[in-house]
C-alpha cells in the first residue's frame, strides 16, 4: 500500500453516545448545561455528545483554505526585508528548507486530524495524548499568537490602502476590516467558508500572475527590452552579508530567513481547526494533505525565486516603510522596469490577500479558544454557540484585533513588523509542540496495537520525520533572536519579540502543572479518541459516488 493511500477505519471509534473521558472531563456531564441558540430558540445542548458546531464547510471551502493558507503580506511584502538580509540564494535556500519542515508538519497533523476530525483539533490532541497542562499551554499560545497575527493583517490592510492615499486616518480602515471579520464569522461557518473561498481565489490569481510576470520580464518582455535573467544573482551576488562579514555573514543572513518564513508559510493548523466543521472529513481531508507539497513548491519556492530575480538585494526601497505594496519586491521590480499600472493592480489584489489572511487567522483563533472551552479550560460561557458559531469566542478575538489601532499613532508597516516578529517565533514553538504531540500519538498507537491498516490516512516514516523536524524547529526557535546578542545590536524590544511566545508557553505550562498537577497517561491508556463520539467525528451524511464527468471532476478537484 502506498504511503498516501486512504485505508479503511477499523473499530477504534466509540459506538455509544455515553462515552466519557473522565481524565479530560468531557462527555455528557460536561455538555448538559451548554446552551445553543438556533433559529431564535435557546435550550439545553443535546445530551448525546459534545457537538455544538455544525459541519457546513464544503470540500471546496477546505481546499481553498488549504491552497491560500497564510499566503499574504508575509510573502508579498515581508520577503523584501528577508532578501535584503540574505540575498536571493540565501532567501531561496531558507524557504526551501523551511518548506520541507512545513511539509513534515502537515503530514503529522494530517494523520492525527484524519484519525480524529473533531472541534479543537490539536488542542484536544495535546490534552489527550500528553496531559492537560500541555493542552492548556498550547491552546493559549495558539490563541494569543493567531489573535495577534490577525491584528497584524488588519494593520497591513490599512497600510495597503495608504498606497493610494493617506488623507483618511488608518483607524477608519482598521475599524472596517476588523468589523468585517465578525460579520463573516458570526452568522454561520458557511458564510465564512464562502468569504474565504472567493478571497482566496484572488490570492491564487495574484501569485500565479506574478510568477508569469516575472518570467516574461526576465526574458525581455518589459519596456526596456532588457532580458536580465538571473543578473542580480551575479551582481550584487547570491548572498548578502548580515551582521558579520565573509562566510559567517552569508550564513547569518541565510539563517535570519527562517523567522520571516515562519510567518509567511501557511501551516496545517488552519485546516486542522476546520476539521470539526467539515463535511465528510475522513474523505475530504486526506486529499487536502496529499496536495500540500505542490502548494509549497508553487507558491513559496517559486515565489521567493521570483523575488530574487526581480530586485537586487541592495535596492534601497527593500524593507522600507513605504505604504501598501510600495515595500513589496514585486512592485519595486515593476517600478524599476518602468511598467505602469501594474503596481496598482498588485496593490489591489494584495488588499484582498491580506483580508483573506486576516479572515482565516480570525477563524483559527476563535476555534482554538472554543477548544479550550470544550475541555473546560476557560469560563463556560465561551461554549455558547449561535448558528453553530462560538459567539463569545468570536467577540473576544475581535477585541484583540483592536491592537491594530496602534497603526493610528505609528506607521502601519511598523506595527505589522512588530506583530510579525512575535508571531513568527510563536509559530516555530507551536510547530515544535505539534511534533511532540505526534510522536506521543504514534507511540500510543503502537502500544495499543494499532497497525497501519487501521489508520485512515498516513505517511510512511513520518514518525522519524517528526523527530528530525522537532530538532530543527527547536534549533531555529532557540536561535531566532541571535541578532540581539551580537555586538552593538542589543534591543530589549527585539529580545521580547523573539522570546515572548516561549515565556507565555512556559508560564502556562508550569503554572498549570504546579496548580493542577495533571498526570500523563501510560501509553497503553492514552485516550486515542479523546472521549469523542461518532457524532463528533463525522457528519454521518453519506454522499453518492460521482457518475457524470463533471461530478467526477469536482470530486477530483475539491475532494
Amino acid at each position: 500500500m502506498s504511503s498516501s493511500e486512504d485505508v479503511q477505519v477499523v473499530a477504534q471509534s466509540p459506538k455509544t453516545d455515553d462515552v466519557v473521558d473522565d481524565k479530560l472531563g468531557i462527555g455528557n456531564e460536561a455538555t448538559h448545561e451548554v446552551l445553543e441558540v438556533e433559529d431564535g430558540k435557546a435550550g439545553p445542548a443535546p445530551a448525546h455528545g459534545l457537538k455544538q458546531t455544525k459541519r457546513n464547510l464544503l470540500p471546496r471551502h477546505i481546499q481553498l483554505m488549504a491552497f491560500s493558507g497564510a499566503i499574504g503580506t508575509g510573502l508579498f511584502v515581508g520577503s523584501g526585508s528577508a532578501l535584503t538580509r540574505a540575498g536571493p540564494v540565501g532567501l531561496l535556500l531558507g524557504y526551501a528548507i523551511y518548506a520541507l519542515l512545513v511539509w513534515s508538519t502537515f503530514n503529522a497533523i494530517g494523520e492525527m486530524v484524519v484519525w480524529l476530525p473533531v472541534d479543537g483539533s490539536f488542542v484536544v490532541f495535546a490534552h489527550a495524548y500528553l496531559d492537560d497542562a500541555w493542552g492548556f499551554a498550547l491552546g493559549w499560545l495558539y490563541t494569543c499568537t493567531n489573535a495577534l497575527s490577525t491584528a497584524g493583517e488588519v494593520a497591513a490592510v490599512a497600510t495597503i490602502v495608504q498606497f493610494w492615499t493617506d488623507k483618511v486616518n488608518s483607524g477608519v480602515y482598521v475599524a472596517i476590516v476588523s468589523s468585517s471579520l465578525v460579520l463573516f464569522n458570526v452568522f454561520g461557518v458557511r458564510i465564512y467558508g464562502e468569504g474565504e473561498f472567493y478571497l482566496s481565489i484572488f490570492k491564487i490569481i495574484l501569485i500565479l500572475g506574478l510568477l508569469v510576470f516575472t518570467f516574461i520580464a526576465m526574458v525581455g518582455g518589459n519596456p526596456q527590452g532588457d532580458a536580465f535573467g538571473f543578473r542580480y544573482w551575479k551582481n550584487p551576488g547570491p548572498f548578502n552579508e548580515y551582521i558579520a562579514s565573509g562566510s559567517l555573514g552569508h550564513f547569518l543572513g541565510f539563517w535570519s530567513v527562517f523567522v520571516q518564513a515562519a510567518f509567511a508559510f501557511g501551516g496545517p493548523d488552519y485546516i486542522a481547526l476546520s476539521a470539526g466543521e467539515a463535511r465528510n472529513p475522513r474523505r475530504v481531508l486526506p486529499s487536502v494533505f496529499k496536495r500540500v507539497i505542490y502548494r509549497l513548491a508553487v507558491f513559496y519556492i517559486l515565489g521567493v525565486t521570483a523575488v530574487g530575480i526581480l530586485v537586487p538585494y541592495n535596492d534601497p526601497d527593500l524593507g522600507s516603510n513605504k505604504p501598501g505594496a510600495g515595500a513589496s519586491p514585486f512592485v519595486i521590480g515593476a517600478t524599476r522596469l518602468k511598467i505602469p499600472v501594474l503596481p496598482h493592480i498588485i496593490n489591489a489584489v494584495l488588499l484582498t490577500s491580506a483580508w483573506s489572511c486576516a479572515l482565516e487567522l480570525f477563524y483559527a483563533s476563535t476555534r482554538s479558544l472554543y477548544a479550550l472551552a470544550v475541555d473546560r479550560r476557560v469560563p463556560r460561557f465561551f461554549l455558547f454557540t449561535w448558528r453553530g458559531v462560538p459567539t463569545y469566542c468570536v467577540l473576544a478575538i475581535w477585541a484583540v484585533t483592536w491592537i491594530s489601532f496602534m497603526s493610528v499613532s505609528n506607521a502601519s508597516l511598523t506595527v505589522f513588523t512588530w506583530l510579525t516578529s512575535i508571531v513568527g517565533s510563536g509559530n516555530l514553538l507551536i510547530y515544535c509542540v505539534f511534533h511532540i504531540i505526534y510522536i506521543r500519538f504514534r507511540r500510543a498507537q503502537k502500544a495499543q496495537g494499532i497497525i497501519d491498516d487501521q489508520r485512515p490516512w498516513f505517511r510512511r516514516h513520518q514518525y522519524y520525520y517528526s523527530i528530525v523536524s522537532l530538532f530543527f524547529y527547536a534549533l531555529i526557535f532557540i536561535t531566532n533572536g541571535f541578532a540581539v546578542f551580537t555586538k552593538g545590536n542589543w534591543s530589549v524590544a527585539n529580545f521580547i519579540f523573539a522570546y515572548f511566545s516561549f515565556a507565555l508557553f512556559l508560564v502556562a505550562l508550569i503554572g498549570y502543572k504546579v496548580i493542577k498537577r495533571p498526570a500523563m497517561a501510560n501509553l497503553r491508556e492514552v485516550p486515542l479518541n479523546a472521549g469523542r463520539t461518532e457524532l463528533d467525528m463525522d457528519d454521518g451524511r453519506a454522499e453518492p459516488e460521482p457518475k457524470t464527468r463533471s461530478q467526477k471532476f469536482n470530486r477530483w478537484l475539491w475532494g
